[in-house]
């Protein structure tokens, strides 16, 4: 008789308890989320744009762009260009050839001629002219061996400069695509199709809602029983008496302490100076950006 007493004593607590709806908690605060904000890349008319607050997209997903016609005209030239500066460009053994075989001809006829002056069938003046006309034939197929090959060198710079300069406007074509840069949801939408884009202009904002990070404020008592990596419970206010409970981990500790926020209690409300502190959440589908949440860390007892 005296155990079913004490067992109703201890229910009538539980649900008293409940009933109030109250939880000793050691922190509180809002959850957060790391917004990005996509900004345009390029310069000129949004074509598309298609995204809408809300929407959830996987990281690659093209979701917009920009018009480069403009972009696609300069480097058609460009390739023009390449194309006129490559008909330029000479085969110098081509060119050599004749050359070459005039050079063949006079080394052997300076050959031919040491012979005969050495059967005394010529005379050393005529060797002498052969040898002459040999050393201007080589020198001159010298001479245009280097102006055929610096001029074919300044040719091959000038395509690597064009080619270059396509590699910069293709590299500015993939900027005018807009991509969604991670997996998360759409938070705002600040531009429209047909709308004129600077670089650097704010186009969408979104987040990663899988994780979600409380920013509590906590006292000077707590934080010298709290450290990163620590894990805490997480009650999150659906309203109407509707808490859940989560899982967190604190991922970061301010290292200065400021004054409470006016729209979070602290548990201590006679302390002017909390310090702030991100504990990650991970995110079932239900919580949401600005919700509010407690906090009750695993390693502190309370007496």
């Amino acid at each position: 008789m005296k155990k079913i007493f004490i067992f109703i004593f201890i229910t009538f607590l539980i649900i008293t308890g409940c009933s109030s709806g109250e939880i000793k908690t050691h922190a509180s605060g809002v959850f957060e989320t790391d917004d990005v904000i996509i900004s345009s890349k390029s310069m000129g008319e949004i074509t598309a744009l298609n995204v809408n607050e809300g929407d959830m997209l996987q990281k690659g997903t093209l979701v917009g762009q920009i018009d480069s016609t403009q972009l696609q005209l300069q480097k058609k030239t460009l390739e023009n260009a390449i194309v006129s500066a490559e008909s330029k460009i000479v085969n110098v053994e081509v060119q050599l050839a004749p050359l070459d075989e005039e050079v063949n001809k006079y080394k052997q006829e300076v050959e031919r001629f040491k012979r005969l002056v050495a059967s005394s069938a010529a005379n050393k003046k005529q060797l002498d002219d052969v040898t002459s006309a040999f050393n201007a034939a080589r020198k001159q197929r010298e001479a245009t061996y280097d102006t055929l090959t610096k001029s074919n060198t300044v040719i091959l710079n000038e395509i690597n400069g064009l080619k270059i300069q396509i590699a910069q406007i293709d590299d500015n074509i993939k900027k005018s695509l807009i991509y969604a840069p991670m997996d998360g949801m759409v938070l705002t939408k600040y531009a429209n199709a047909f709308e004129f884009a600077q670089m650097g202009k704010p186009l969408f904002k979104m987040a990663d809602i899988s994780t979600l990070i409380l920013r509590a404020y906590v006292t000077g008592d707590i934080l010298t029983q709290v450290k990163v990596g620590d894990e805490a419970k997480i009650f999150a206010d659906f309203g109407k008496n509707n808490i859940k409970e989560y899982t967190g981990k604190i991922t970061w500790i301010s290292e200065k302490a400021e004054f409470t926020p006016k729209t979070i209690p602290t548990r201590d409300e006679r302390s002017n100076l909390v310090y702030a502190v991100k504990i990650t959440v991970q995110n079932d589908g239900y919580l949401r950006k600005g919700m509010y949440g407690e906090v009750i860390f695993n390693n502190i007892k309370d007496e």
